[in-house]
């Protein structure tokens, strides 16, 4: 085993590959993807559709696989999906479904949205968790990947995408659980657990603080430069002067206290604003036999 190897990971949310200008682009995505550099990324707000067919309001109609076709388009041989909901848009409303309910015979319309993980390297192992609802509000979920680097060694990538409570009460209740699960995980002969994702969450609400008191490093707070806006990627939605872009901090990657692991850089990719309502978060990490310290 060599004494480091470096390792780039990124999480974007995708936003069904939907632009701020409101065009329907996976090869818009792909692009951004491909300019992160990543050996693993991670992507929330994806969609398959096994049918042509809406799967959310913001969306449009479309018969693809979010995850195989990114993952061919920007050059990613190995890919999990963890769908939360199934999902179809009626107007400006929508129904939703377990992921395991079947479809009627009748009814082919239901798309399936969620989060996923493009690798380079191979994927061992998947585990999802699904937080429990909350409330009325769309079921949310996580997922860890077992990805075996290329010195023999393996690491978990855990990705998810909490829900969007205003004062933050959803987030909490489901950072609780995120911490169980990865405490969960089966860390015996890995290099640790590094977790990425979409938390809807500023860095002052009270679900990265407990993050934080459990052990897991906001890489941003350790390395990052200035505040570390992801979203939104422009200061226009559609045409619509919302606010200042980049506003709010709500994309984290952290790594597991303790782990055999240091930062090199992290940033924030600004070259494909149009792409999405988010901006992808990207770290460049160096996995070596030290213990990983963040002041």
């Amino acid at each position: 085993m060599s004494e480091q190897l470096d390792i780039n990971i990124a999480s974007y949310n995708i936003h069904s590959c939907i632009g701020t200008d409101g065009l329907y682009s996976p090869t818009r995505i792909a692009h951004a993807i491909s300019q992160c550099n990543s050996h693993v990324i991670c992507l929330q707000e994806v969609e398959v559709n096994p049918s042509n067919c809406q799967t959310r309001v913001w969306s449009h109609r479309h018969h693809e696989n979010h995850v195989q076709l990114l993952a061919n388009l920007a050059g990613y041989t190995y890919h999990e999906y963890a769908p939360a909901i199934q999902s179809k848009a009626l107007g400006w409303k929508e129904m939703h479904k377990s992921v395991f309910d079947e479809h009627d015979s009748k009814d082919t319309d239901f798309g399936k949205f969620g989060i996923a993980i493009l690798s380079k390297y191979p994927i061992v192992t998947m585990h999802i968790h699904r937080y429990r609802r909350y409330k009325r509000k769309t079921l949310r979920n996580a997922m860890a990947c077992l990805v075996k680097l290329p010195d023999g060694s393996q690491v978990w990538i855990v990705n998810t995408h909490l829900g969007c409570h205003f004062i933050g009460r959803e987030q909490a209740q489901q950072v609780r659980e995120l911490v169980l699960f990865v405490n969960s995980l089966d860390r015996n002969s890995t290099r640790g657990v590094i977790v990425c994702g979409d938390f809807n969450t500023p860095p002052f609400y009270q679900c990265i603080k407990y993050m934080k008191r459990c052990g897991l490093r906001d890489l941003w707070k350790c390395h990052g430069r200035g505040w570390g806006g992801t979203f939104p990627s422009e200061s226009k939605v559609l045409g619509i002067s919302l606010c200042a872009n980049k506003l709010l901090r709500l994309d984290y990657i952290f790594v597991l206290e303790g782990i055999l692991m240091s930062c090199k850089h992290i940033h924030v990719q600004g070259e494909s604003l149009m792409a999405s309502d988010h901006l992808p978060l990207c770290a460049a990490l160096v996995i070596m036999q030290h213990q990983y310290i963040c002041r």
